[in-house]
């Protein structure tokens, strides 16, 4: 045993740190991902945690003074290594799972923590060292268990995190890293005093690796490493958000261009069917009846032939905000067609709708235009009297009426030979 340099085991745990941070990252990133594009993260995080644990344990290694310069086995150094991103590997497709059951997590923890004290010790052989080492049992045992603990623990703690709702924040996964690394820097110190040399035990001299760079320069090299993967996972990540947000606003375009009339930025009429199927398939839909109102202008034509395109549309913009204002926020206003316009009012017979209705009455004198007076023919159905399908009820509505009727449902029934403009009886 010798003394250890401090700031190299404040390095090993910074390494640590670091490692355990990615290791947390990239479960939340492939927990996201499915396919080819899993699997590359999948081996990108387990190169990144694997070398994180790997350069934390030879840099701590480094940090105690032997006496002797140090050296190691080259194939001794690699087995080493790719034990750490085997067990890496591992740890983040456990994470990364939708559902673990109790069996795999436990045959997880026991790969992973195996795979650690493979690395762990098999590093220290790889010195060579002249005089066979000399093992505490208590101490062996004591590191063993740190290491099935410590693997227990991270993907457990991974897991949770992954369940939460959202992106944890990145104080939570510092937190967690904080923790995990904690118990992989306690697994490796307590290794250490588990596995011992005689003092007068040297290196191999034919050992292919010297020992002045696992130090600062290799700690240097590995944050370097882990802070460039994970800058290209953040990246990564972001580009696929803004890709999401792009499909969503193309998504929520789309749905507009689909339910919203261009020109008054109203429901159009798909709009306004899904708004009825929606009501009528309401489990209380009997308990709240609604009544349906049609407001057409019935010289749209002419007024089509007397103005261009471009004014035509603004005349129907400010026609459609007339109506909106005189109508209060619980009455859903739609654009079905070119010259008409339909409310869907709830509880109608409410008192309070009682002022829309007589406005509506007298919307010859309220809602015109300085081009050419506006002539208006309205109809009216009401749900569940008038018919039971949005279909039947859209056509009832159609029925032309006189403004004066529109409002009055004393004597609203269903009628079987309705005639629309154009059409047949309807049944």
């Amino acid at each position: 045993m010798g003394d250890y340099d401090v700031s190299l085991v404040v390095a090993s745990f910074v390494v640590a740190v670091l490692a355990a941070y990615t290791a947390v990252y990239f479960g939340l990133r492939l927990g996201r991902s499915k396919g080819g594009e899993r699997w590359r993260w999948l081996v990108l995080g387990g190169l990144a945690m694997g070398s994180g644990i790997w350069t934390m344990h030879f840099v701590g290694m480094r940090a105690m003074d032997m006496g002797v310069e140090m050296s190691f086995d080259g194939t001794m150094t690699a087995v080493s290594w790719l034990a750490a991103v085997l067990a890496s590997c591992l740890a983040l497709q456990i994470i990364s799972r939708p559902s673990v059951n109790r069996s795999l997590f436990v045959m997880a923890t026991l790969a992973m923590a195996g795979g650690i004290v493979v690395m762990h010790y098999l590093g220290m052989y790889a010195m060579r060292m002249s005089v066979p080492p000399e093992f505490n049992a208590l101490w062996l045992g004591v590191s063993v268990a740190i290491a099935v603990i410590a693997s227990g623990g991270a993907l457990a703690l991974c897991r949770i995190l992954a369940r939460m709702e959202g992106a944890p924040s990145p104080l939570i996964r510092l937190g967690a890293a904080l923790t995990m690394a904690v118990a992989i820097c306690g697994m490796h110190y307590t290794g250490m005093l588990a596995m011992t040399f005689p003092g007068d035990a040297v290196p191999s001299p034919d050992n292919g690796l010297r020992g002045d760079w696992m130090g600062i320069p290799l700690a240097v090299f590995c944050v370097a490493l882990l802070a460039v993967a994970l800058f290209v996972a953040v990246y990564d990540l972001q580009e696929r958000r803004e890709r999401i947000l792009k499909q969503q606003q193309e998504n929520e375009r789309v749905a507009r261009k689909a339910f919203v009339d261009p020109v008054t930025g109203l429901p159009n009429r798909s709009g306004l069917e899904q708004r009825l199927l929606d009501a009528l398939a309401s489990e209380d839909a009997r308990r709240h009846p609604f009544a349906l109102v049609h407001l057409d202008v019935a010289n749209f034509r002419a007024l089509a032939n007397r103005l261009g395109p471009k004014s035509l549309d603004d005349v129907i913009r400010e026609v459609a905000g007339a109506i909106r204002d005189l109508l209060p926020e619980t009455v859903y206003l739609a654009r079905y067609s070119n010259s008409g316009f339909f409310l869907l009012v709830p509880d109608y017979q409410e008192s309070g709708h009682q002022f829309l209705f007589r406005q509506l009455r007298e919307l010859d004198q309220r809602i015109g235009t300085s081009a050419v007076p506006l002539l208006w023919r309205a109809g009216q159905s009401v749900f569940p009297v008038t018919g039971n399908s949005s279909r039947k009820l859209i056509r009832a509505a159609m029925v032309p009426r006189d403004l004066s009727e529109i409002g009055r449902f004393e004597n609203v029934k269903a009628d079987p030979e309705m005639v629309l403009p154009g059409n047949k009886a309807v049944s």
